[in-house]
């Protein structure tokens, strides 16, 4: 009778104690298509891009066993243990698994990112100069539109519901 009863308490409280576990936070999503400007991204999670440019990367743990990717860089400057600065065309890179800060300044800029944090993108269109066009973004799964053409701060945040 004991087990029996001890049995049936176990089954309704592991349930129960499974539901009143808070949620694990959620990833915010930020693409940008065909960029021209200045993007900075400083979040955990997914990245993965291209860009004709410089591209920087700080990995605030350098020793742990999430290394930044990068392939195409025509030149590779250590700026000190954290940063690296990549330049070149067709620059590729993938940040997975850890917190980095992103620094991407150039043209054809092309990032995925599923992550949590935080980040500033600056287009750099210019009718005076005939740049009319410094690409589409979108964050959080909102439509896309043009880059905006001063410094926006921005949240990767999970969208919210409607």
């Amino acid at each position: 009778m004991r087990k029996t009863v001890l049995l049936i308490l176990l089954a309704v409280l592991i349930p129960a104690a499974a539901q009143s576990q808070p949620a694990a936070p959620q990833n915010g999503t930020l693409s940008i298509r065909e960029g021209r400007g200045v993007v900075e991204l400083n979040a955990r999670g997914s990245m993965t891009g291209r860009v004709n440019g410089q591209l920087s990367i700080t990995d605030p743990k350098p020793y742990d066993s999430k290394r930044p990717v990068v392939y195409g860089a025509a030149k590779t400057t250590y700026k000190n243990v954290r940063t690296t600065i990549y330049r070149g065309k067709n620059l590729r890179f993938r940040l997975i698994g850890a917190r980095f800060e992103l620094r991407i300044r150039g043209r054809a800029i092309f990032l995925s990112a599923i992550a949590r944090g935080d980040g500033v993108i600056d287009g750099a269109g210019d009718p005076t100069a005939n740049v009319y066009f410094d690409g589409t973004w979108s964050l959080n799964d909102s439509p896309p539109q043009s880059l905006p053409d001063t410094a926006t701060p921005f949240d990767l945040a999970p969208a919210t519901p409607q």
